[in-house]
C-alpha cells in the first residue's frame, strides 16, 4: 500500500497499512499542543508515560527526540484496566516540532523486518472563518511481516482506539477552554 500524500518529514517506516483519525477542536492551537505534550497529565485522559531505558518513568515527562515512551494500550479503548486487554508498547520519540505542531514516535523493536510502526500527530489551522478551530490529525504507519496480520485481526479495533484518543483530546481541550 502506498503512503498518503502528507506534509510530514520522511517516514522511517515503509507502511503496509495506515490508521488515521482526525477531529476539529474548538480551542487555541497552542493550548491543544500543550495538552498533547503534557504526558504527566495523560493518565487523566490517555494512558501513556515517558520513561528511561530501564522502564523507570522520568521525572520530566516532556517528550524529546531519543526519549523512550511507554504506552499502555487498551484495545478496545477504555481507561479501565479491569475486563479489557491492555499491553505496554515501547516507543522512541523521533520528532518534536513545536514550530509546526508535529510530534512523532516509532515502535522500538530490534526486528524491524517483523513489525514497524510510526505514529505522527499534527495540529493545523481549521481554515478561513474558523479563527479558533484547529484540526488534530494522527496517523500510524505499520510495516513488516506482522503488519498484515495486525491489519487483518486488529484494523477495526485500532481505528476505534485512534478515534477514541481524538475524541478524548477534543473533550479535554474544549473543557479546559470553558473553565
Amino acid at each position: 500500500m502506498s503512503r498518503p500524500n502528507l506534509s510530514l518529514p520522511t517516514l522511517t517506516t515503509k507502511s503496509v497499512f495506515t490508521i488515521r483519525s482526525s477531529v476539529s477542536i474548538d480551542a487555541p492551537k497552542q493550548n491543544v499542543w500543550d495538552i498533547l505534550l503534557d504526558f504527566a497529565s495523560y493518565g487523566e485522559w490517555c494512558v501513556q508515560v515517558i520513561s528511561d531505558n530501564h522502564k523507570t518513568p522520568l521525572l520530566s515527562q516532556k517528550p524529546a527526540p531519543g526519549r523512550l515512551l511507554q504506552l499502555r494500550l487498551h484495545v478496545p479503548p477504555t481507561m479501565d484496566d479491569a475486563g479489557t486487554k491492555s499491553f505496554t508498547a515501547e516507543e522512541i520519540v523521533t520528532h518534536v516540532d513545536n514550530a509546526n505542531f508535529r510530534f512523532a514516535w516509532r515502535f522500538q523493536t530490534p526486528a524491524r523486518w517483523l513489525l514497524t510502526a510510526e505514529r505522527w500527530q499534527v495540529l493545523r489551522d481549521g481554515g478561513p472563518g474558523q479563527s479558533q478551530k484547529i484540526i488534530y490529525e494522527t496517523w500510524e504507519f505499520y510495516g513488516g511481516l506482522l503488519a498484515y496480520l495486525l491489519w487483518f485481526f486488529m484494523n477495526t479495533k485500532l481505528q476505534n482506539a485512534f478515534d477514541a484518543m481524538s475524541r478524548a483530546l477534543k473533550d479535554r481541550a474544549e473543557r479546559a477552554e470553558r473553565e
